[in-house]
């Protein structure tokens, strides 16, 4: 795609300006890559087609809610071609992060699990890419400000991390 396209192409979804200049490579594990494609697959044949029905019965009726209607619907259609568009994206510059088959307890990389200590609370969090940081699960990206401090760390060292004016100190019990 030349410049000019994908200018107007990312205008157009009103997507991140990053991917005007971003060929970077998301690094991503085999799961989520087939959990995007399913997501993908189900966008482009299910949601998609779905909307565009809905979106052509409104247009048939000629009620005054409908022009309200109408742009709901529009809106929803840009959403799901908003995401279809960087599920794509993904897809087209993705690299696999390989799955640890052994502990390396001195190097911390994306793909480890990594045991801290806050005060008294231990737990344990897995660095991954911000394509898959869930907190939910206590994946965090290497790309926050936790996620960078432990990729240059080890085992043993504590690491400061400022977050909202707190500063939270967190000891590094194990890696693996």
């Amino acid at each position: 795609m030349d410049w000019i396209n994908r200018i107007k192409y990312i205008h157009k979804f009103n997507l991140p300006i990053f991917m005007l200049f971003s060929r970077k490579k998301y690094k991503i594990s085999r799961d989520k890559k087939e959990k995007l494609i399913k997501e993908l697959k189900e966008l482009s044949e299910k949601k998609l087609p779905e909307i565009r029905d809905r979106m052509e019965e409104s247009r048939k009726t000629d009620y005054d809610e409908d022009s309200a209607i109408l742009s709901q619907i529009s809106a929803e259609k840009d959403s799901v071609e908003k995401r279809i568009n960087e599920i794509s994206e993904i897809l087209d510059n993705y690299e696999i992060i390989k799955d640890k088959t052994y502990c390396e307890p001195g190097k911390i990389d994306t793909g480890s699990t990594v045991k801290l200590k806050d005060g008294v609370k231990i737990f344990e969090v897995k660095i991954v890419s911000s394509v898959e940081a869930d907190p939910t699960q206590n994946y965090i990206s290497d790309d926050s400000p936790l996620g960078k401090k432990l990729l240059r760390a080890k085992v043993g060292n504590t690491v400061v991390v400022k977050v909202r004016g707190n500063r939270n100190r967190y000891t590094i019990l194990d890696v693996c």
